[in-house]
């Protein structure tokens, strides 16, 4: 368990994947590609995919999705969902992702992407010190890459 402020990042269980996949029908749905849950289930068991949640207190607030890259440097941080937006959770688990990323992985760079679209996020990541180093596409939608390094 690691820990920032008023938030937890925790292993998460099998048994909240459902949860999870249901937070993803929410607010963020036009920003991310949501999974179904026999995707969460298939990405839960791979063992270069690292699923931890967001804790508030006893509270699921949100999740993050990891995928360690091959090179043994970088992490994806493939995705982030806050189940209540705009109160700062998202900004306070990027430092807690990047620490994580650092010490308990050893990874000296995370990156992400996000629709180009998404300018709250884009907002949120370049206050946390993320830069954008490219461009990307899926299914006619532009993403942006972003990283920073641990």
């Amino acid at each position: 368990m690691v820990e920032g402020k008023r938030l937890m990042l925790d292993d998460t269980s099998f048994q909240e994947l459902a949860a999870i996949c249901e937070m993803e029908q929410g607010e963020t749905l036009e920003f991310i590609v949501p999974y179904s849950l026999e995707k969460h289930q298939e990405e839960f068991s791979k063992p270069n995919v690292v699923y931890k949640t967001i804790r508030q207190g006893k509270d699921l607030v949100g999740f993050v999705i990891l995928a360690l890259d091959p090179d043994d440097v970088s992490i994806e941080l493939r995705r982030i969902v806050v189940s209540n937006p705009g109160r700062g959770i998202g900004a306070c688990t990027l430092e807690i992702v990047r620490d994580l990323c650092g010490c308990e992985y050893g990874r000296s760079r995370v990156w992400l992407d996000v629709f180009e679209t998404n300018s709250h996020a884009r907002y949120v990541y370049e206050k946390a010190g993320y830069s954008c180093f490219g461009k990307s596409e899926h299914e006619g939608r532009t993403l942006l890459l972003y990283e920073i390094l641990t």
